[in-house]
């Protein structure tokens, strides 16, 4: 089959590979869409992955093919996307249902082989049937969109509340057409990239462009006073994360989603308002799988009720073979929103 292998760090290229045999309780899956999520610019060009050589990617939507021993016959021709975290199931965080908390994880695209590639072997654990007309591209965007919808559960988001997100990129826009769907009566979006920030206005009540306007007041100004009720953070960056707590009220639940590349400060007079507002600050990690906390049924359901604008976040498509170009936008400073593999 054919497959990215990344070799090192920023050696990256087109290969036959052998095709993955599923084990048992396992099913092939034929990859038809990926998406490029930011954590992968760091993983092909900066950190590395666990090991070399790996095939990246982790936001994989595609059709089962073949079945393992075990795995259900009328499992196969259906229509995926995979849960990209394998949990041992074993480890205490797993017997309570936090999977993101696992002990022993492994994960798709990062520790084990992903989803740049023709075919991947699947737990059936990890696979999440979806209805027949959804197309590839709306499917491999569930991953993300159960990161953002995990973010917003961390937050204790109720409707009614007033959302602000910090940053412009797949995960936030996801994260706004979310809280819209369950009822923010105000959705602001934070961003510096002008294109990026007009792109946003979407899917927001309101966009600040931090380039020309001082957060904290025109938040402040948009809410009457009130400022936030919630606060995503999903870009990774300090200025993020004191954009973050500027746009913070009195009690507000900040949410860091956002996987920083350097050290993160904040300024003083920000931080006493940690303090004097008595906010709660979140980190979160991922999705919930479990039943009753499971992300991916309420992201598969809002996909399918044409909720989620799929093809308007998704701006760029590249075959596998023409990887370079895929690579060359992602690390570019031209606007896309979502770049997606069409395998």
């Amino acid at each position: 089959m054919k497959a990215l292998v990344l070799e090192d760090i920023g050696k990256i290229s087109l290969k036959e590979v052998d095709t993955p045999t599923p084990g048992r309780g396992e099913v092939l899956v034929r990859i038809h869409a990926c998406g490029i999520c930011s954590s992968d610019k760091a993983r092909i060009f900066k950190n590395g992955t666990y090991h070399f050589p790996t095939i990246p990617g982790h936001e994989i939507a595609g059709e089962i093919v073949g079945l393992g021993p075990g795995s259900r016959d009328e499992l196969l021709g259906k229509k995926v996307a995979v849960f990209p975290l394998l949990p041992c199931r074993q480890c205490e965080p797993c017997r309570q249902g936090k999977y993101a908390q696992c002990e022993h994880y492994d994960y798709f695209g990062s520790r084990r082989d992903g989803g740049f590639a023709e075919y991947l072997a699947v737990p059936v654990f990890n696979i999440n049937i979806l209805p027949d007309d959804m197309d590839y591209h709306t499917a491999a965007l569930c991953e993300p969109a159960t990161v953002a919808s995990h973010a917003l559960k961390r937050a204790k988001m109720k409707q009614g509340d007033v959302v602000t997100i910090i940053g412009t990129g797949t995960i936030a826009l996801l994260a706004a057409c979310i809280a819209r769907i369950r009822g923010a009566s105000k959705i602001i979006i934070v961003g510096r990239s002008k294109e990026k920030v007009m792109n946003a206005s979407q899917v927001a009540n309101h966009v600040i462009n931090a380039t020309g306007w001082d957060v904290e007041e025109a938040v402040a100004q948009l809410t009457e006073g009130d400022m936030s009720d919630v606060v995503l953070e999903m870009a990774g960056n300090s200025q993020a994360c004191n954009y973050a707590l500027a746009a913070a009220g009195k009690g507000t639940n900040i949410v860091f989603t956002g996987n920083p590349e350097e050290t993160v400060s904040f300024d003083k007079k920000i931080f006493w308002k940690i303090l004097r507002n008595e906010l709660s600050i979140h980190g979160t990690w991922n999705s919930g799988y479990a039943p009753g906390n499971n992300d991916w049924n309420d992201v598969i359901r809002y996909m399918q009720e044409g909720e989620i604008p799929a093809d308007e976040i998704v701006t760029h498509s590249f075959k596998l073979e023409d990887y370079s170009k895929a690579f060359e936008l992602l690390m570019s400073d031209r606007f896309y929103t979502k770049i997606m593999f069409d395998i």
